[in-house]
């Protein structure tokens, strides 16, 4: 538990900085100072809180990372499949939801497509 201790100790000090410089004028060079030392005091509750938390909370906060990434990426997905129905229905009913992809893909490199600028901006017509 000694680096715990350190970690205490180096909050306390901190803290005991940041209330000194209470006492002076506000100048833009002691607001940069209290901001780092804020960013200092943060950084060691973050390092306190990860020493202390149990396997079963580390845990949770993993699967939770994990369900927030998926929801995400689903958003993201649903968002991209809308788009290219809505370009296929409005404009190339002829051409497959693959081959809009591919299209888009090129497009999104640079490349030239058959597909016009304006169909990429704005799928509605």
């Amino acid at each position: 538990m000694s680096k715990l201790d350190d970690l205490q100790k180096d909050l306390e000090s901190v803290d005991s900085e940041i209330k000194e410089l209470s006492g002076f004028r506000d100048t833009p060079f002691v607001r940069k100072f209290r901001r780092q030392l804020q960013g200092e005091r943060s950084f060691i509750l973050n390092t306190i809180s990860k020493i202390t938390r149990s396997k079963e909370s580390s845990e949770q906060e993993r699967i939770r990372r994990i369900s927030k990434a998926n929801l995400n990426r689903s958003a993201k997905m649903k968002r991209n499949w809308n788009y290219f129905k809505e370009i296929q229905k409005n404009y190339y009913p002829d051409k497959s939801l693959k081959e809009i992809r591919k299209l888009h893909k090129a497009h999104r490199q640079g490349l030239e497509t058959d597909v016009s600028d304006l169909v990429w901006r704005n799928p509605s017509p």
